[in-house]
């Protein structure tokens, strides 16, 4: 079982950040994700969301071990060239390090499209076209990572391709994954997690894809000794663990507990 931290930038100012990621560099964490909005949905947030993309190119240069990545990438935030360059940059920039999570993005009546709606930014009402868009977006993402070095202008290849991860919320977007070979991302307890995980699963066996699967929860120190609990997730084909830090306190919390190490 992996371990990653999914920090709140919201929550801390960028020089905490910044230090908090230079002690966790040697670990206990695999990934340090970031988040991706316009806004925190969070009333104590103090300080700016500041945008992943930059604010991972900042990461990438105060540490050397640690990946990094964005959980969940909004496709409706940026077109798919951009997240292209966006990804291949820090690809470069963390010497192979950085992971791309993407989403589908929220329907227009969800508490998470105030941001989009605030900004002016229309949302598809159907999830079958936010999933269509995001599946259009992976292969244009890909296309561009493969372009030919001889194309004019030449546009800069990642050495190696980050990996995808799709944030998940029904099966319907599961399958869709395991058919793109991507990962999946899916909260710890989703209703229908069973199911979902089932679904992307059977999928990726039909497609000969690599399943790959993460949950996420919220940061709960409890959980760094409860290995019952942990490995409940592994008996689901569960992957890889990710915490969010969802208080200001949850990042002294961990540097105090120092280098430990997961059950």
């Amino acid at each position: 079982m992996i371990f990653d931290l999914h920090v709140n930038q919201s929550l801390v100012s960028n020089d905490k950040l910044m230090q908090f990621a230079q002690a966790i560099d040697d670990g206990p964490f695999h990934t340090l994700w970031v988040l991706d909005h316009f806004a925190s949905l969070q009333e104590d947030a103090l300080h700016a969301m500041l945008d992943p993309f930059v604010l991972l190119g900042a990461l990438a240069t105060q540490t050397k071990t640690v990946n990094i990545g964005v959980l969940v990438a909004n496709v409706v935030n940026r077109l798919p060239a951009v997240l292209a360059q966006a990804s291949t940059s820090l690809q470069y920039m963390s010497n192979n390090r950085f992971s791309l999570g993407l989403g589908a993005g929220a329907a227009p009546t969800s508490r998470f499209a105030a941001e989009h709606h605030s900004l002016g930014i229309g949302l598809q009402p159907k999830m079958s076209d936010r999933h269509a868009y995001l599946q259009n977006s992976v292969q244009a993402i890909r296309a561009v990572w493969q372009c030919s070095n001889n194309a004019t202008p030449r546009i800069v290849q990642p050495s190696t391709e980050p990996p995808i991860t799709i944030g998940v919320n029904s099966a319907q977007l599961a399958v869709l994954a395991a058919q793109m070979n991507c990962a999946i991302n899916i909260r710890w307890n989703h209703e229908d997690l069973t199911s979902i995980l089932s679904a992307y699963q059977n999928e990726a066996r039909k497609c000969d894809t690599q399943s790959n699967i993460s949950i996420w929860m919220p940061w709960d120190a409890q959980h760094t000794n409860n290995q019952p609990y942990l490995e409940s997730f592994a008996e689901l084909g569960v992957d890889r663990v990710i915490f969010l830090t969802t208080e200001a306190q949850h990042f002294n919390e961990i540097k105090q507990l120092g280098n430990f190490s997961f059950p």
